[in-house]
Order: C-alpha cells, then sequence, then structure tokens
C-alpha cells in the first residue's frame, strides 16, 4: 500500500507545483514604470507626465509607491552613499512620516538630484515623485527634504506646482 501511495503523493505535488508557476507573480516589478508616474519626451513641443497603467494596484500603500519611485523595495537607506563620498547612484526616496494630506519623504542621495541631474532632471525626479505619491488618497502634497542646491529646493510640492511646464497624461 506504500508503494502506491508515494507516485499518488509525487504526482499530487507536482500538479501543485506546475500549477503554482502559472499563475501570475502577485508581487509588483518595481522597475516597471507602470507602476509610476513617468516622464515622456516623446511628442514634439510636449512635456509629458504619463500614469502608470499598473497604478491602481498599489496607489493605496505609499510604502509601495515609493518602492514604485526607488525601483526596488529595498530599504532605501541600502542606497544611500557613505558620507563623504560624491554620490554615483541615483537618488532614492525614504518615507518619514504622513501628517494629515502631506507626505514627508527624504531624498537619499540628495547631491546627485541637487548637483548632477541637472535643472531638467531635478523637475522631473521631484515631478515623477509628487505626481505619484499624491495618486495615494490621502495624499495632496508631498515635502521634500534634502540640502538645497543648484537645481533642485526642497519644500512643499503639489501637483499644480508642476502643471505650467508638464502635462499629465491619463489622470
Amino acid at each position: 500500500m506504500k508503494i502506491k501511495t508515494i507516485p499518488l503523493l509525487i504526482l499530487i505535488l507536482t500538479a501543485v507545483l506546475v500549477g503554482c508557476s502559472l499563475l501570475p507573480d502577485s508581487r509588483p516589478d518595481y522597475q516597471d514604470p507602470a507602476y509610476r508616474w513617468s516622464a515622456d519626451f516623446s511628442q514634439p513641443g510636449e512635456d509629458l507626465l504619463v500614469r502608470g497603467q499598473k497604478m491602481d494596484r498599489i496607489k493605496d500603500n505609499l510604502d509601495q509607491l515609493i518602492f514604485a519611485l526607488n525601483g526596488s523595495d529595498l530599504d532605501p537607506e541600502n542606497f544611500r552613499t557613505p558620507l563623504g563620498q560624491e554620490p554615483l547612484g541615483l537618488p532614492k526616496l525614504k518615507l518619514i512620516d504622513v501628517q494629515g494630506n502631506q507626505a514627508l519623504v527624504e531624498v537619499i542621495n540628495a547631491p546627485y538630484l541637487t548637483q548632477r541631474m541637472g535643472s531638467t532632471g531635478a523637475d522631473i525626479f521631484l515631478a515623477e515623485a509628487t505626481f505619484t505619491l499624491t495618486e495615494h488618497p490621502e495624499i495632496e502634497w508631498v515635502l521634500f527634504q534634502f540640502k538645497e542646491g543648484d537645481h533642485a529646493t526642497p519644500g512643499l510640492y503639489s501637483r499644480d506646482n508642476f502643471t505650467d511646464h508638464w502635462l499629465p497624461v491619463g489622470d
């Protein structure tokens, strides 16, 4: 009896494993721009901010929105450049607090944002982050904390700060 049970058990186990591999992965791929707002310069004369097609899947979770902006679900501290070194990595966001309708975020590797990305790059970063984080139903403002530099200024931002320059698509 035991000998007949083992092949049956193996068959059932194989079926379960194959079935699980066919299920879609429920974890978002945070490197996929479909989970955030992204700048698009493909239209001549238009600077577009395009809403990611998968935003609805994560918009109720600020941590996931931060992961999407960072392109990783790792703790943003993992990306911090050691003190005294020039940041080589792109800036990342760290959620510090939520106060009413404001998300307070620290910009990790802020010198890269303020000194290396240029004014347009810094504006893109702040616009994408602001639009993405204000997808959350309770967030209307984003308070960015970092040391001011040549190309970016810390402070409180809403979508209105960017609509003079950027045309939102998919909102």
